[in-house]
């Protein structure tokens, strides 16, 4: 299993790394595509609908809304949703955890509109991210959200005695948490440092305002179980052997990354 995983988190990290930084811009925004038509598809499968033409059907409209917005609203979409995303997990969350596990929302139409908030700036802020900062930035915000992920994991399992939220994921603790933010307060000054980024604010205080975006990444996780608890499945699908499907991967950035796109506007 740990072989599994491993070898597949190498051709991710090197698909990615290809894709990022030789591809042009229609390359990028096919590749992006591609995930949110497959991320997608998986967001479906938190609802009752079995059918797989259904599947496609509103996977293929969640993708050519993505595309369209990109071209024609910019990142208006992004100021318009990213709040409502970060407000529908954190209460999401809350209100699981305060019904001890208990069923949140039973309607497929509000399960689909949830996917509708939380993918469509996700993916659209990827697109513009690498085309109006750099890869380098960009990558630079993958670092944080994968610091934080790595460093609560590991602080959590040597530290961790005050639990996060035991009935959506009984692993995370406040004390993992801590030493995710700390360890992606260390990766933001670093990257900063290295690639000096023209910014209003100093690098100690651009490093803490990443670090604190990146915490949220937390959240988009533990919202992400709480929809495959509501499912009662395991994994969102089987695409990453090892890892399972792509939502898996990039639940912590459906929450973080536009966040970290209006930031950059804002101190650039």
């Amino acid at each position: 299993m740990i072989l599994t995983r491993t070898i597949t988190a190498l051709v991710m990290a090197i698909v990615l790394g290809v894709v990022l930084f030789k591809a042009e811009t229609l390359g990028w925004v096919g590749f992006i595509l591609l995930g949110t038509f497959w991320a997608a598809w998986e967001w479906v499968g938190f609802t009752s609908l079995k059918s797989k033409v259904a599947r496609f059907f509103l996977a293929f409209i969640f993708s050519v809304l993505v595309y369209f917005s990109y071209l024609y609203l910019n990142d208006f979409l992004i100021f318009v949703l990213a709040p409502f995303s970060i407000l529908m997990m954190l209460f999401s969350v809350f209100l699981f955890q305060r019904r001890r596990g208990e069923h949140l929302v039973r309607s497929d139409g509000v399960i689909l509109l949830f996917g509708l908030v939380a993918l469509v700036p996700f993916f659209i802020s990827l697109m513009l991210f690498r085309e109006v900062f750099s890869p380098a930035l960009l990558l630079l915000c993958f670092f944080v959200i994968w610091a934080v992920d790595v460093g609560a994991f590991f602080s959590g399992k040597r530290f961790g005695k005050h639990k996060l939220a035991v009935y959506v994921s009984p692993g995370k603790t406040w004390e993992g948490v801590v030493g995710g933010v700390v360890v992606a307060f260390m990766v933001s000054y670093i990257g900063l440092f290295l690639l000096k980024p023209y910014m209003t604010f100093t690098i100690w205080q651009s490093a803490l305002l990443l670090c604190l975006i990146g915490a949220l990444s937390v959240y988009g996780d533990l919202f992400e179980s709480v929809l495959k608890r509501q499912a009662n499945i395991k994994d969102s699908g089987a695409l990453l052997p090892g890892h399972g499907g792509l939502l898996d991967r990039v639940d912590s950035l459906m929450i973080a990354m536009p966040v970290f796109y209006i930031f950059w506007l804002w101190v650039s």
